[in-house]
């Protein structure tokens, strides 16, 4: 792996690499393009996220665009079963080696993994990426929605928090599946590394009461709780 390593961080700027490692834990993909005697000769990288994630699909398109051919695009569906109209946005990255050879990290059997020595390349920003991917925050508690990973796997990431940060998130049932809690204990050490990285679009996601609601959702919440005192 190290030396694999070694040729994506000459290949990819630090800013860059911190945005894949930490997108590729969270929400991002890797689409096989060709495929080798023994793992994906070339893949691309995927990035897709709500409309209320808009400004932050095309911040991530700003720092990865060297690869990128096109804009992120918008993409409308219907949801049947919250019978929504759902709105979205997403780009892909060019079909590179590179991103061939983290697929070989990042991928077993066409399921996403946890690669070997991963905690090596979690910086604070690459940590960031994945909070404003995956992470969620109620003011007293943080959780990381962590479900593609098994338990053993959460159970690595949870102890590379313990040893790196002093941190010590749980391994909690979610369903049939299992994500990462971190307690009001660490609530604020663990926003502590974050929050220098957390774009201005995603700061919902590190303060609390929430700051992404609209005037008419805020008038709403106001009026529930003087009407319940």
């Amino acid at each position: 792996m190290d030396n694999i390593v070694g040729r994506l961080q000459s290949y990819f700027s630090p800013h860059q690499f911190d945005v894949i490692i930490g997108s590729l834990l969270g929400d991002a993909r890797l689409e096989c393009r060709s495929i080798g005697f023994k793992h994906p000769i070339t893949a691309r990288f995927r990035v897709h996220h709500g409309e209320k994630q808009k400004d932050y699909v095309f911040w991530k398109y700003e720092i990865l665009k060297d690869f990128v051919l096109k804009e992120p695009k918008e993409s409308v569906w219907e949801n049947p079963k919250r019978s929504l109209h759902e709105v979205s946005w997403y780009f892909h990255t060019k079909s590179l080696r590179e991103f061939g050879m983290l697929h070989h990290l990042f991928y077993s059997d066409g399921v996403k993994i946890l690669p070997e020595n991963i905690f090596n390349l979690l910086t604070p920003r690459a940590i960031a990426v994945w909070f404003m991917d995956d992470g969620s925050n109620n003011g007293e508690n943080l959780t990381i929605s962590t479900h593609s990973f098994s338990y053993d796997e959460q159970t690595c990431i949870a102890d590379f928090f313990k040893n790196r940060y002093g941190i010590t998130p749980t391994v909690v049932k979610d369903r049939t599946k299992f994500k990462l809690a971190i307690s009001r204990h660490d609530y604020a050490r663990f926003l502590d590394i974050v929050r220098p990285f957390v774009i201005p679009s995603m700061n919902y996601k590190i303060v609390y009461p929430r700051n992404d609601l609209s005037p008419s959702a805020t008038e709403l919440e106001n009026v529930m709780l003087s009407s319940s005192s």
